[in-house]
């Protein structure tokens, strides 16, 4: 019997170790091989054609649900799963769109793992708890100009700094702020920028 080949794509040796340390007592699963980065991970994989693919969402030279999308458009075949510690609507949605059938978070336990990877083989999907609920939830619908106001508070600017980037008036950014601590259900500018960037809205 062929050996389940898996490859794993994470900036954290820590984190690739102990996947392939969980592991041990799945004989029947081979850890083809492993990248540091979308670059790396690139190259490698031109010579290897692995069954499963665990990706990171944040990379140092991109975003792994972004690699998969280009990686499963030439290799549909191979089960793809987007694995991060800080899971979100936005990069959900995109990793669903280039076919990744299974989001993990990094604080899955064995179980888990072995329950995730055998779903794979049968080709079904699999969603950790967190990203259950974020689909559960959906994800807030904000127009352009409030993202933009979202990301100068993000940057710590006043009501007259982002008026004036943006150029509209303290009042229009007052009436902007109001309508998306409504649209976030939060009360406090910081609860509404932490969830703006869990939700994938803007970056850190």
């Amino acid at each position: 019997m062929n050996k389940i080949q898996l490859f794993i794509v994470d900036d954290h040796k820590i984190v690739r170790d102990g996947l392939k340390a969980l592991l041990i007592g799945r004989p029947q699963i081979n850890v083809c091989g492993e990248a540091s980065s979308i670059g790396e991970a690139s190259e490698k994989l031109k010579s290897l054609k692995p069954d499963i693919l665990f990706v990171d969402l944040k990379l140092p030279d991109g975003n792994g649900s972004e690699f998969l999308l280009e990686y499963l458009g030439d290799n549909p075949d191979v089960k793809s799963a987007l694995l991060t510690a800080e899971p979100n609507y936005v990069d959900l949605k995109r990793a669903e769109s280039a076919g990744v059938r299974s989001f993990l978070t990094k604080d899955i336990d064995r179980d888990e793992y072995y329950l995730a990877i055998d779903k794979m083989i049968a080709g079904k999907r699999h969603i950790s708890s967190a990203f259950a609920n974020i689909l559960m939830n959906e994800s807030v619908s904000l127009t352009p100009r409030e993202i933009e106001v979202l990301q100068g508070f993000a940057a710590g600017l006043t009501y007259k700094e982002i008026g004036g980037k943006l150029d509209i008036s303290p009042r229009t950014v007052e009436t902007h702020k109001i309508n998306l601590l409504e649209k976030f259900k939060v009360k406090s500018i910081v609860e509404m920028v932490r969830l703006a960037i869990r939700e994938g809205h803007i970056e850190a």
